[in-house]
């Protein structure tokens, strides 16, 4: 049984995280896996996504630092009766573990992102270090953290890269391209420069917008698209206005169509200032864009300078945009990262991340 704190992060739309439950739980089920999920939010879009894949889902609507939390988990353990409980996000982690160990159940906690490290959450890591049967992390660079900030034993931690639906996740062809600018109001002949992200702090918008001047200096005919929600957008839209390119910029929200909308881009800009395992990287290698990206968390893990992507240091727009700017004028370069991208991809299928579960679980019951 997942159980994660929610499965949106704007009350609408599936997280990652969310979306990851819909291509496992599938998966899972046919290997052998019975597998249900409990929010502690109450129901929402995001859950019907799920339901929609024939997904049971328990919904516990107490709020997340309630400790009827525990009782309520309890309950639905009674009726589902897991032999293990696979947790997402601090709340679930806590009450989550809490009761497991009441029920004699194995419990997994794992951790898709770098966070800070909240002092309350500390404490309680620290109290429950002895009750965590087991850790996945999707990176090294979240194993670290998971050691450093959750106190959690580094033995009991395994690094589990997430995947994605390669099949899902190719180039589109010319026609498809072509629409899809028109739909944009691309005009025939523009570059395309883009990102698909949240709009939050830790994504480094900010200096991505702050580069599109110094790029447009150099190349006028280019679009920059930028693709997601979040609570920033107003504060990122303000920026594009103070620096006076509102023309030249296209917020275009949350996105349903991101294989054909990463189809548009030339390149591809990750300015994340921290990340856990960057699925939205995947997903641009698997389409073929080059990509300039910031070399932090799961990125440079990832991402191979030179041979699949181009790094800037966090927080730089001047090098976010010398770097737009050689993959302009160097073709080369360009079709190589493009190229290289989509042959590394392969290693990052859903398949074999479901796989890796599959073992994990297998080492935990036995």
């Amino acid at each position: 049984m997942h159980i994660i704190d929610k499965l949106s992060m704007d009350g609408i739309n599936p997280s990652s995280c969310t979306t990851l439950f819909g291509e496992w739980i599938p998966r899972l089920d046919a290997d052998g896996f019975s597998t249900t999920v409990l929010t502690l939010r109450k129901p929402d879009f995001a859950g019907k996504y799920l339901e929609d894949k024939g997904v049971k889902v328990y919904y516990q609507g107490h709020g997340k630092v309630s400790f009827k939390n525990v009782h309520g988990i309890m309950d639905v353990m009674d009726q589902e009766r897991p032999d293990i409980v696979h947790l997402h996000g601090y709340s679930a982690a806590n009450f989550g573990r809490i009761a497991a160990r009441k029920k004699g159940v194995k419990n997994i906690v794992h951790e898709h992102a770098v966070l800070n490290v909240l002092p309350y959450q500390y404490v309680a890591d620290f109290l429950l270090r002895n009750h965590t049967d087991s850790a996945i992390a999707v990176s090294n660079s979240v194993k670290e953290f998971m050691v450093r900030g959750r106190n959690i034993p580094k033995e009991k931690i395994s690094v589990i890269q997430n995947g994605i639906r390669l099949d899902l996740f190719n180039k589109r062809d010319f026609n498809i391209v072509s629409e899809k600018k028109s739909e944009l109001g691309i005009e025939e002949g523009y570059r395309v420069v883009g990102t698909v992200t949240r709009l939050r702090r830790e994504k480094g918008v900010e200096y991505f917008i702050r580069s599109i001047p110094s790029v447009l200096q150099e190349f006028p005919e280019t679009i920059f698209i930028i693709a997601g929600d979040g609570p920033m957008k107003d504060e990122m839209e303000q920026l594009v206005n103070n620096l006076d390119i509102p023309k030249q910029v296209k917020f275009l929200g949350f996105r349903k169509d991101v294989p054909d909308l990463l189809s548009t881009f030339d390149i591809n800009v990750m300015p994340s200032l921290s990340e856990g395992f960057p699925l939205s990287l995947i997903e641009a290698m698997a389409i073929g864009n080059a990509i300039v990206a910031t070399e932090v968390g799961g990125i440079k893990e990832v991402g191979e300078e030179g041979i699949t992507v181009l790094f800037v240091p966090p927080k730089d727009p001047k090098a976010i945009a010398d770097k737009v700017c050689y993959l302009f004028k160097s073709k080369d370069i360009f079709l190589k990262l493009s190229n290289n991208a989509r042959v590394n991809s392969a290693k990052y299928s859903i398949e074999s991340n479901v796989l890796s579960l599959v073992d994990h679980y297998t080492k935990i019951l036995k």
